[in-house]
């Protein structure tokens, strides 16, 4: 009876040690730069975009404006009727 009751105290006595954390934090792992990973190439992808667009828009804007220009400065076909 003292074995079974001996061996019952020790088991709870190894459950409880075993439960315990450990002393030391665990190290925490480096994460990884975005740069580094399967997506880098699209890091700053919409940047470019956007900077292509804009570059786009600016170009088509200063077409207009040479041509306005030029149309401004030409002679006008037709007088606007005066009431």
């Amino acid at each position: 009876m003292r074995a079974i009751l001996a061996f019952g105290v020790l088991t709870l006595a190894l459950i409880a040690v075993g439960c315990g954390g450990s002393d030391e934090p665990e190290k925490k792992e480096e994460v990884m730069k975005v740069e580094d990973t399967a997506f880098g190439p699209l890091i700053g992808t919409q940047g470019k975009a956007r900077d292509r667009t804009n570059a786009a828009v600016e170009v088509h804007r200063e077409s207009l404006e040479k041509r306005l220009e030029q149309d401004e400065g030409a002679p006008r076909e037709e007088e606007p009727a005066e009431d």
